[in-house]
């Protein structure tokens, strides 16, 4: 072993990296994978259960949203090259445009242009909604590799924000198909009641990074505006890839 190297974090350390690919062991086989003996796994074990790195469910010990839960790093490029075409679109449309990645089980805003509308939706950059309820989260999950879709949807609750949020897991497995045949994702007053929102991926080299989103009181976008809405808003999630892939 290393001389500068702390032999007990490093096994705690071990635990959660084998954890990470095994989803789920008892003490014997952790005990077993490494050839440590009962009373240091358990000690370990307890340890790490104590801090809320790791529980104990039905098939042995599992990881936490501690240190399960999957996060989109945010794209330094998407911070400045995003502005342009956000701008264009909000200054046409008059509402306030979003940028959001996931984080874990919630989407994180990043980026906002705010309409011209003296009523207009009041979100900060930093600000985060359940992905499930969400356009932005619903966006990025419903184009999404299958795998890596899979990792993000573990971590939902389904919990409803509003009478209109998905609390069911496969109908909403319906419903990201949806999203994913017409090109786009709406938040009908799921997160918030007399709020739309709508919603379409923005990629890098064929992976959905983020999305971007219009959003305003349903007065204002009602469902019939949904197409036409969705097109101009496709076509900005379309300049914003174009110009990140240059990069």
């Amino acid at each position: 072993m290393d001389q500068y190297e702390v032999a007990t974090l490093k096994k705690g350390l071990q635990i959660l990296d084998l954890l990470m690919k095994e989803k789920e062991m008892t003490l014997t086989g952790i005990m077993d994978h490494f050839r440590w003996n009962k009373t240091s796994t358990f000690r370990l074990l307890y340890t790490l259960e104590k801090m809320g790195y790791i529980e104990k469910g039905q098939n042995g010990f599992g990881l936490t949203g501690k240190t399960a839960a999957p996060r989109q790093s945010p794209d330094p490029m998407a911070d400045w090259i995003s502005v342009p075409a956000l701008y264009d679109l909000s200054k046409k449309l008059g509402e306030t445009m979003y940028i959001g990645l996931l984080d874990g089980a919630d989407v994180v805003i990043t980026q906002i242009v705010d309409g011209t509308h003296s009523m207009r939706t009041h979100t900060s950059i930093g600000d985060r909604d359940p992905a499930h309820g969400s356009a932005l989260g619903k966006a990025i999950l419903a184009f999404m590799e299958p795998e890596h879709q899979k990792d993000f949807l573990t971590q939902l609750p389904y919990s409803k924000s509003t009478i209109h949020t998905f609390d069911d897991r496969q109908l909403f497995l319906y419903h990201l198909k949806a999203i994913k045949e017409q090109g786009y994702a709406v938040d009908d007053e799921e997160t918030e009641i007399g709020v739309r929102c709508i919603a379409a991926p923005i990629y890098i080299h064929g992976h959905v990074v983020a999305s971007a989103a219009i959003s305003g009181p349903v007065s204002r976008l009602p469902k019939k505006l949904d197409k036409s809405i969705s097109k101009e808003l496709i076509i900005c999630c379309r300049r914003i890839t174009a110009q990140l892939e240059k990069k």
